[in-house]
């Protein structure tokens, strides 16, 4: 049990030879393992009084004793990781069967979720339009605007002919960029 300022309480006398004071603060035997570098077994400590644990750890040097090679070894950032092979974290993951929601393309991959189906409402506006299935909401826009420039009543010096037409369209431009229509659809078909 941890006490005050790292102290261990205890009943130890301080590992400085002569010392009356009790070891409170622990201090490595030998040098343990790290993060980098895991211990090969369990540590071994010796408990020093307050002030004989500052003198020990202005002294301490985790490299003694160590080559340039170990000490290169122990700073790596991939210290432990050398001599391990990776694994994929599931069995379908070797066969790239992932299935991420990345609805603007980060990942530079496809989802795998597949699109909910257009209804048949939303079939026949991209139909009106001449538009496929696949057709995104920009897409929607663009044919929207060069048809409407093409069959608006003013662009046909008032021909009641094309009146119909730009009707449909306008309907079926309203439908598509609508809550049911492209809008709600998903954002995968806002590119």
């Amino acid at each position: 049990m941890r006490g005050k300022a790292g102290a261990f309480p205890g009943e130890r006398p301080c590992a400085e030879p002569g010392c009356p004071e009790g070891g409170e603060y622990r201090a490595p035997v030998v040098r343990p393992g790290s993060a980098l570098l895991p211990p090969s077994g369990p540590p071994e400590w010796q408990y020093f009084c307050l002030a004989h644990v500052r003198e020990f750890n202005a002294r301490w040097n985790y490299f003694e004793g160590m080559d340039a090679d170990a000490i290169w070894a122990a700073q790596s950032p991939h210290a432990g990781w050398a001599d391990h092979s990776t694994q994929p974290f599931a069995r379908n993951a070797a066969a790239g069967a992932v299935d991420l929601d990345d609805p603007f393309g980060l990942f530079g991959q496809k989802t795998m979720r597949p699109q909910p189906a257009l209804s048949a409402e939303n079939r026949r506006a991209l139909a009106t339009l001449g538009l496929d299935e696949e057709a995104t909401l920009a897409e929607v826009k663009a044919q929207y605007r060069k048809l409407a420039r093409r069959y608006h009543p003013d662009a046909n010096q008032g021909d009641r002919r094309h009146e119909e037409r730009f009707r449909t369209l306008t309907e079926a431009y309203a439908r598509l960029c609508g809550a049911n229509g492209l809008n709600g659809h998903g954002a995968a078909r806002h590119s």
